[in-house]
């Protein structure tokens, strides 16, 4: 028993049935003839949370062997994560500022808990970040998101790959919204448990912080002023600085006080789906003349030539050959040739936007990792776009040709091999919902995938991932697959970022 308990206050975890062994002493007799129903409770109340394994081969979900007990954890974080990854020059940050001198344990706790429901926990310097009052999440591959308690505040960080100059908005107003609607739920619980009028004022409010993480303001004075000055620092900050986390998701041109990227952000190579992004918003008739000032005519005449009936793929290959074969291939450069062309620098904004993807699909479906029969249906359907697809979703150009010399002539074949690519990969868990947004972002839409999960029914697919996790083996991909059909299912209720 003493080594349960070490290692939950180490690692955070407990196995189910070192649980029950826990119950059956003498002062838990009363509740023992109910542990599965306990159990479950404790799990719907966030104070368990599943540690979720899946097969990365056949995508099989493996069956559960610990859980996560956030509230026995009293190990703090010692590792660099905060001082080399999440700085000023990386991360932006905001402040959840509570009542009193201090939080409420339960609280953070379970919010640590759904913060593990919703993404994934991220691995540095061989060690998983979860820690006392602390906790680090991978959102995609160039986005980490920290929650971590001080006092009376739990601070939020949004951390990217490169710059904080190119954190998406979308994605950090979304994860914003997440947080705020998963506390006032937990608000409420916690003032129904005593008999208490729920509040029409919430427990907490924002505060943002300045450029260097250090000074806050009210989200109230950020947005009824025009400029602030932090105390510390006395580093001058205007309205424009906070839209991050206020982003308008159906609006898509810029706020009238954007203030563009910034000079780290300019400085900075841009990633490939950066690329993506901008190439999907530059029209076509307008790559003549920009690829002119990139120096890169000759080489947008061949790839034209190569591709005469996809220039979509043609405009997002020639900017990467572009990056690869230019030193000077940053943002900056991009900025310069629009200029030139009499178009608004704020057009490269677009590259911090990301598309909405809201779905029907149940909360069940979205955190699976799609089996191979799901991916075998799926590929015929996507259509023309494996290259944009294996772009957002993080597969190099390299790959992405060596998958069309593989299979010139056959798109189910690329799209199937995208597909089966990306699962393999173990930055980010490859679910349904990572494939909905992928979809969603190259324009494609999450219909085709509704359409395939239509002939999944969740129970069987879940009793066949269990049989097969005991010992999942690679299989090559099919055509065709036989599921059966399901009944009416409930909406999901996740927030639509997770």
């Amino acid at each position: 028993m003493q080594e349960t308990f070490k290692r939950m206050s180490e690692s955070g975890t407990i196995r189910r049935e070192d649980l029950y062994f826990i119950w059956e002493q003498k002062d838990f007799s009363a509740i023992l003839p109910y542990k599965e129903f306990i159990f479950n409770i404790l799990i719907y109340l966030d104070i368990l949370a599943e540690q979720r394994r899946y097969d990365t081969i056949t995508g099989s979900r493996l069956p559960v062997e610990n859980f996560f007990v956030p509230c026995m954890v009293i190990e703090r974080n010692t590792t660099s994560f905060m001082d080399k990854e999440c700085t000023p020059e990386r991360a932006i940050c905001l402040a959840f500022l509570f009542k009193g001198t201090i939080i409420p344990p339960a609280l953070p706790n379970r919010l640590i808990s759904a913060c593990l429901s919703m993404w994934t926990l991220k691995q540095y310097e061989e060690r998983t970040l979860l820690f006392s009052g602390f906790i680090g999440l991978s959102f995609d591959k160039s986005h980490d998101i920290v929650v971590c308690v001080e006092g009376n505040k739990i601070l939020l960080y949004i951390v990217h790959k490169t710059s904080s100059g190119l954190i998406v908005p979308d994605i950090a107003t979304g994860v914003k919204e997440c947080l705020v609607i998963t506390m006032e739920r937990i608000s409420d619980f916690y003032q129904s448990t005593i008999h208490a009028k729920r509040s029409q004022q919430s427990p907490f409010h924002i505060e943002y912080s300045c450029s260097q993480m250090q000074c806050f303001i009210s989200e109230t004075e950020a947005v009824q002023t025009s400029e602030w000055m932090c105390d510390k620092h006395k580093l001058t900050h205007n309205a424009g600085n906070w839209l991050v986390w206020n982003q308008d998701k159906k609006k898509e041109e810029c706020e009238q006080n954007c203030p563009g990227l910034s000079d780290d952000a300019l400085s900075q190579i841009p990633s490939d789906i950066e690329l993506l992004r901008f190439s999907t918003n530059c029209v076509s008739n307008q790559m003549h003349e920009l690829v002119s000032y990139l120096e890169m005519s000759k080489k947008w005449d061949s790839i034209t030539h190569n591709y005469p009936n996809d220039i979509e793929v043609a405009k997002y290959l020639v900017l990467s050959k572009w990056k690869e074969i230019k030193v000077q291939s940053n943002f900056k450069a991009l900025a310069e040739a629009l200029t030139k062309m009499d178009i608004s620098t704020h057009f490269l904004c677009q590259v911090r936007r990301e598309r909405r993807a809201e779905t029907d699909l149940p909360l069940e479906f979205l955190d699976c990792i799609p089996t191979d029969e799901i991916l075998d249906k799926l590929a015929p359907q996507i259509g023309q776009v494996y290259f944009q697809l294996g772009a957002v979703i993080g597969l190099s150009i390299g790959t992405l040709e060596t998958i069309q010399s593989n299979n010139p002539r056959d798109l189910a074949a690329q799209n199937r091999e995208v597909l089966f690519a990306w699962r393999k990969d173990k930055t980010v868990k490859p679910t349904i919902m990572v494939l909905i947004q992928a979809l969603v972002n190259i324009g494609k839409g999450a219909r085709c995938l509704q359409e395939v999960l239509k002939n999944v029914d969740l129970k069987t697919l879940k009793e066949s991932e269990e049989v097969r996790g005991e010992g999942a083996i690679s299989k090559e991909p099919k055509n065709t697959s036989e599921q059966k059909p399901h009944g009416k299912k409930k909406k999901s209720k996740k927030c639509s970022i997770a």
